[in-house]
């Protein structure tokens, strides 16, 4: 056979049906969504939530301030001494600080192992003086973008092969039954040849 894979289907001839065109266009269709459109649809999801998450870091950054507190305890530099595990980042700790509004607060924050009392930390309070989280970096906003991409991007290629799937198992039951009724008319005739 000088056909390659399934390019007979394209071609005219008697043993082509038309489901078979069916069959060779959904294949088609599936490889390019799969090669253009899957990367496609997630990179633009991607980019999409990367730029809203910017612009809710811009927010947040005008919402709060950044005010320095000072450590109201020592941390040690093993964090499992205080239940962390070891090579953990950053450990919570007390920090004392005074707001714009004259009156002194207490907040837990994020601290480097090995931090003494009384040292300077950052801590973020939002308008009226109030402790807030700290705004979202860059890096979590891409991180965020990337996650919202690939995920996107996973799940419409799966319903892409999904849709592809449930179109050969029709394609094929629909192919089985056109063969049952062609052998329905033909059998019949084969019994009646004597040699």
């Amino acid at each position: 056979m000088q056909h390659i894979g399934g390019r007979w289907r394209w071609r005219r001839g008697p043993l082509r049906r038309r489901w078979d065109v069916v069959d060779a266009w959904l294949g088609l269709v599936t490889a390019l969504a799969l090669l253009l459109g899957v990367p496609v649809v997630g990179f633009s999801v991607g980019l999409a939530t990367y730029g809203s998450q910017r612009v809710e870091r811009a927010e947040q950054l005008a919402e709060r301030q950044a005010l320095t507190g000072r450590l109201t305890e020592s941390v040690p530099s093993d964090p499992s001494a205080t239940g962390f595990t070891a090579g953990a980042g950053q450990v919570p700790a007390q920090a004392r600080w005074t707001g714009p509004d004259g009156r002194r607060h207490t907040t837990t924050v994020q601290v480097d192992p090995g931090t003494r009392k009384g040292a300077a930390v950052t801590v973020w309070a939002d308008p009226e003086g109030r402790p807030a989280q700290p705004p979202m970096t860059t890096a979590q906003a891409a991180d965020d973008g990337v996650a919202a991409g690939l995920g996107t991007g996973m799940a419409l290629g799966l319903l892409v092969l999904l849709v592809r799937w449930t179109g050969r198992r029709y394609l094929d039951h629909v192919r089985l039954a056109g063969w049952e009724r062609e052998w329905a008319q033909i059998g019949p005739r084969w019994g009646r040849h004597h040699i």
